[in-house]
């Protein structure tokens, strides 16, 4: 597998499964994927709407989306690095299992909602 292959993959699962604490009217912890739609949702309102909390929202989506896309970008370059070659199909299978079963637990709390 090459280290570039190694990278998107990871990334991708990482975006998908990983819960990651966000910060809004009221905290929880969500896949970034999900965050990266609350941005996608919110910014043609912010564009729309002049008001205060519309982009103070919309603003607090894009700026956890954009930080969350990096810092896992930069675990899965990080990880493609340091695994040998002959290791990297075997290391991607093993954390793609791993972050299956994170996302089969409960562990996601969604916003503005009172269960998982």
């Amino acid at each position: 597998m090459s280290q570039r292959a190694m990278i998107w993959i990871l990334w991708l699962a990482l975006v998908a499964c990983l819960p990651l604490p966000y910060f809004m009217i009221e905290s929880g912890r969500v896949p970034a994927a999900q965050l990266f739609l609350f941005a996608a949702v919110t910014t043609p309102l912010a564009i729309t709407d002049p008001g205060f909390t519309t982009r103070f929202v919309a603003a607090l989506f894009i700026v956890q989306s954009l930080l969350y896309g990096t810092l896992l970008c930069l675990l899965a370059r990080t990880a493609a690095r340091r695994v040998r070659r002959s290791r990297r199909a075997l290391f991607t299978g093993i954390a793609l299992a791993l972050l299956a079963a994170v996302a089969m637990l409960n562990v996601y709390r969604a916003p503005l909602s009172h269960g998982p």
